[in-house]
């Protein structure tokens, strides 16, 4: 697909952090005015935590969580669900909640998860 069928936004999302998220739209595979689901083709890291503070408190919240002597690091492990990797990407976890994003009355992801310990013999 050429550039002049993509389209192209700037979306700002939580007004008081100001991430802001460019959007490529490749393909509109339907016009469906109540779309059931989105879906995601690629991506790379794990999204910060809610209310983290925008880039700046991001920064500072992976400071925090890499140095285990800090002194705020107890305190924001357990605001971050006891569990936080920067590099975490599932794309099958994140297409299952989008799957479920426009669903009423389904409990949303606050927290990735934590990874699985090995199985003991």
């Amino acid at each position: 697909m050429d550039n002049a069928q993509c389209q192209h936004s700037t979306i700002t999302y939580d007004f008081g952090d100001d991430w802001r998220h460019s959007v490529e739209i490749e393909e509109f595979l339907a016009l469906d005015l109540f779309p059931r689901f989105a879906t995601c083709v690629d991506g790379a890291r794990a999204r910060p935590p809610e209310d983290v503070g925008g880039v700046p408190g991001y920064e500072e919240f992976l400071e925090v969580m890499a140095d285990r002597r800090h002194d705020n690091h107890r305190e924001t492990k357990a605001w971050a669900g006891g569990h936080f990797d920067p590099e975490w990407f599932d794309l099958a976890l994140i297409n299952k909640d989008l799957k479920n994003a426009l669903k009423p009355n389904v409990q949303r992801r606050l927290y990735q998860p934590k990874p699985k310990r090995p199985a003991r013999c």
